[in-house]
């Protein structure tokens, strides 16, 4: 950083933080039973934007588990979109 930003080479490290980002090809998260697997819910692939949304899709994911009426609709969320064909790039597909 130093080299590549002269100016700032006199800045201290305070803090820090790393992770993993786990995404999908849509960057739409799953939030999603498995029909193979069930009572398995997927809550994954956020893509970065899992602070954001966090606690809404924490809710569906809760209503998805509990068989509640989601509080939102499942749909664009479904781990089949994966691997069933979906045109994941088309557009307003959420």
């Amino acid at each position: 950083m130093r080299r590549e930003y002269p100016a700032l080479a006199n800045l201290r490290l305070a803090q820090s933080w790393g992770g993993m980002i786990d995404s999908t090809p849509d960057a739409i998260p799953v939030i999603s039973t498995v029909a193979k697997l069930p009572g398995l819910v997927l809550s994954a692939g956020y893509s970065a934007h899992g602070f954001g949304i966090g606690p809404g899709a924490g809710r569906l994911a809760t209503d998805l588990a509990t068989d509640a009426t989601p509080i939102v609709d499942p749909r664009p969320y479904r781990y089949s979109r994966l691997v069933d064909g979906s045109g994941l790039e088309t557009p307003g597909m959420m």
